[in-house]
């Protein structure tokens, strides 16, 4: 399983990540954020739960890469945040960049902080939320968000925590 995470902004926004999404990245087999720690000590603290791909976000200010490509299980996947764009998730750039600039299938994208599930012509757009739930540039506060991707049927879950409980709201096949 793999656990998708974005714009968690602790402790400049949120105090810290809840735990039912805490739980979901250390049994994990991979975690992706895509973004927005905030903090090097919250980057630090996801890393000793797995194997963590990460890129930067605009509120990121240590060294962590601005995009990554990856492969698994035959699957190309990208990480994203999404500064720059402009309207913010855009999905004709985040479409370009998937598909001319990295390469990939599907692109895992943040910034937003707004959650969406969505196959593109080209592409597949998967963007977490926030996995602590909060606001910022154009987005209001929301319940925390989070993506779960099952590796064998391939398939995208939109979790979303309610009552301290993660609830699927959505899905999507991947392949």
């Amino acid at each position: 399983m793999i656990a998708v995470v974005s714009d968690s902004h602790v402790p400049t926004r949120a105090e810290k990540i809840p735990e039912p999404v805490r739980e979901k990245m250390k049994g994990s087999d991979l975690i992706i954020h895509s973004g927005d720690f905030a903090e090097q000590e919250v980057y630090n603290g996801i890393e000793e739960y797995g194997e963590l791909i990460a890129v930067k976000g605009n509120c990121d200010f240590f060294d962590l890469p601005n995009s990554k490509a990856f492969e698994r299980d035959g699957v190309k996947f990208g990480a994203y945040h999404g500064t720059g764009i402009n309207p913010r998730g855009d999905h004709d750039t985040l479409q370009k960049i998937a598909v001319e600039d990295l390469e990939v299938d599907i692109l895992i994208t943040g910034h937003t902080h707004h959650e969406e599930l969505t196959e593109l012509e080209n592409c597949i757009i998967l963007n977490p939320g926030s996995c602590t739930g909060v606001g910022g540039g154009s987005s209001r506060e929301t319940n925390p968000t989070m993506i779960e991707i099952d590796e064998e049927d391939m398939k995208a879950k939109l979790l979303e925590l309610e009552d301290d409980e993660l609830v699927e709201k959505d899905s999507l096949k991947l392949k």
